[in-house]
């Protein structure tokens, strides 16, 4: 009897240690050396959350000087708009766009649009690049300077849409104008002329430790 109770004590007594242990462990975050405007993960850092749990970097270069269109024809696809959706944003506009669904019909293999070449992009080492959403667009405005190569006198496509309401396909397509004099009148908009061909920045996630 006095053995069982050992034995049961020392076992309750590791219990106790391992979740005191994981209690006491802390999140991942990204080391203090990292900040904006440092060459990381295959290019400029240009936010860091606040608790470091993730930043995000861009691409080097605007993915083309002529711009893409964000969909041949004009589609359907609410996406989100906050810091941190956008890779889930370009998933959900591909995989709609390829399988097809709700006012989306399924694209042409050969059809070029934003979502899709910035998930085919390859720059940088990494090949996990993806569509900004509007408000890390917006961010990524604040920090041109920071990280440069952009055209201040366009727009540039954000992967955040919203639906229009209307009958038939109304989706509109969040888009941030990076001319300067656009910033006292309405830097943020949307388009439903989702053919229009706009400047395209990739983005990508720099992962905690």
């Amino acid at each position: 009897m006095k053995k069982s109770l050992l034995l049961f004590g020392i076992f309750a007594s590791l219990i106790l240690w391992s979740c005191d242990k994981n209690e006491d462990k802390p999140a991942s975050v990204i080391s203090a050396d990292v900040k904006v405007g440092d060459v990381n993960g295959g290019g400029t850092v240009f936010y860091i959350a606040p608790d470091r749990t993730f930043g995000l970097v861009a691409a080097p270069e605007d993915v083309n000087e002529t711009g893409i269109a964000w969909s041949a024809l004009r589609v359907t696809i609410p996406t989100e708009k906050a810091i941190g959706t956008g890779a889930a944003n370009t998933q959900k506009i591909i995989e709609l766009k390829t399988k097809g669904g709700t006012e989306v019909d399924v694209a042409p293999a050969d059809e070029i649009y934003a979502a899709k070449v910035v998930a085919e992009l390859t720059t940088g080492g990494y090949s996990d690049w993806y569509l900004p959403s509007i408000d890390e667009l917006t961010e990524l405005y604040r920090q041109r300077a920071v990280v440069g190569g952009f055209n201040e006198t366009k727009t540039y496509w954000s992967s955040s849409a919203i639906d229009g309401g209307y009958i038939g396909p109304s989706g509109y397509t969040y888009f941030y104008d990076f001319n300067p004099a656009a910033q006292d009148v309405k830097p943020v908009q949307t388009d439903l002329n989702q053919h229009y061909p706009k400047l395209v920045r990739a983005i990508r996630t720099l992962k905690a430790e």
